[in-house]
């Protein structure tokens, strides 16, 4: 233990120990660790000597195989499917406010070991992560979520940090501590909150204009069978009713490949974006959005998101932009995991989202929009969704967080 503190404080520079902040990301799907990227690109602008580590850094043996074969679990639920349900226990489980769960003893030994009297702020991006450390260390566990299912509601934590009040009463009804429980707005990537207002001032121009509408695609992580081909439907007919179309493929090379081959037939202009320096004035038809990391695919979406007048995706972390960033989404069916059907819900009842929930839907794409841009609906689904909730949820969690260290 005494070695581990050498660590800390040398990782930390000459920050007192008191004031040492780790980030410890469980790397599993994109959305927890998406919120956690956000925070920590502002954080490291302030306290640039944070620690990040992840679950499968911090473990070994048997621990290390579990959170492995929760990452493969992630992976192949997300598909849809038998092992969904599976998953979904699972994490249901290691919501047990018991913690001696036998899920929270295997997958948390090492963990427990290695915070045990840490006495700085852990960041956490993962519920089940939440519930390892929870009365071991200082436990900030960041819930971006709108979402707020049980096996979220962690006891003995010291902050929950929330988007919406909403999120904060869920969580308080199903067992958090109210006190921890803390409201910060929406955790919007801050790169997008920067460009929102000129973003959704110009996303309205263009709907009211003649121009060609732009939509933008986006792959979950772990590619769904059934998104995929909405995805593909969808795009097809985007094209065909004279729109252009942007597809995130995500972080796998192989879904990346495969996406251009489904396209080979089509006699429009690819452009296949894999590199940093591409230039974005090039006139296309279909444009293909690869890259290698997650924090790198973020990055291009930041600087593209505000190209898009509607986008579809599954309701996870991008509900987000339609609640926030008056971006209407169509939401990619099946409903896949805990989070998706309670964000769809709310964002549905803010009427900023349309559900793609057959494939009949998917091949008229491009009809839909035409009549809902012709009957002004889809200006309206933009208006709903600009101005609603804060969208500062990211540099709030950063203030409170200095404020604590007395670094603000």
């Amino acid at each position: 233990m005494q070695e581990r503190d050498k660590t800390f404080q040398e990782s930390t520079g000459n920050f007192p120990k008191k004031q040492t902040i780790i980030a410890l990301c469980s790397d599993i799907g994109r959305g927890h660790p998406n919120y956690l990227d956000s925070l920590l690109s502002l954080l490291k602008k302030k306290y640039p000597h944070i620690v990040c580590r992840t679950v499968f850094e911090e473990s070994k043996g048997i621990s290390l195989l579990s959170w492995r074969f929760l990452l493969w679990l992630y992976r192949i639920s997300g598909k849809g499917g038998l092992a969904t349900p599976f998953y979904n226990l699972i994490r249901r489980r290691s919501g047990d406010n018991s913690p001696d769960s036998l899920t929270i003893k295997i997958l948390g030994r090492d963990l427990k070991r290695a915070y045990k009297n840490f006495p700085g702020i852990c960041l956490i991006d993962h519920p089940i992560i939440a519930k390892v450390l929870a009365n071991v260390c200082r436990v900030w566990y960041v819930h971006g979520e709108i979402a707020a299912p049980e096996e979220c509601a962690i006891p003995g934590v010291e902050k929950i940090l929330v988007p919406l009040e909403e999120t904060k009463q869920k969580l308080a009804a199903c067992g958090a501590g109210k006190e921890a429980i803390e409201v910060c707005g929406l955790m919007i990537e801050p790169g997008l909150v920067d460009s929102a207002e000129i973003s959704y001032r110009r996303r309205l121009e263009r709907i009211n204009s003649g121009l060609p509408l732009t939509i933008g695609l986006f792959t979950s992580g772990a590619y769904p069978k059934e998104h995929m081909e909405k995805i593909i439907l969808g795009a097809r007919s985007v094209i065909e009713a004279k729109m252009k179309v942007v597809i995130f493929c995500g972080t796998n090379p192989h879904k990346f490949r495969w996406m251009i081959n489904e396209f080979t037939n089509l006699r429009v202009k690819i452009i296949e974006d894999k590199e940093e320096t591409f230039n974005r004035d090039i006139d296309y038809d279909l444009w293909l959005v690869f890259r290698k990391t997650r924090q790198e695919d973020t990055q291009r979406a930041v600087e593209l998101v505000p190209l898009l007048d509607v986008f579809a995706a599954a309701s996870h972390e991008r509900t987000n932009w339609s609640v926030g960033l008056g971006l209407p989404m169509f939401v990619l069916f099946p409903l896949i995991g805990t989070f998706a059907s309670q964000n769809f819900e709310f964002a549905q009842r803010q009427k900023v989202v349309y559900p793609l929930d057959t494939k009949e839907k998917a091949k008229n794409l491009g009809e839909i929009l035409s009549g809902f841009r012709q009957n002004s609906q889809l200006l309206e689904m933009a208006r709903n969704g600009f101005g609603v909730h804060k969208i500062i949820g990211v540099e709030n969690v950063v203030s409170v967080l200095l404020k604590t260290i007395n670094l603000s």
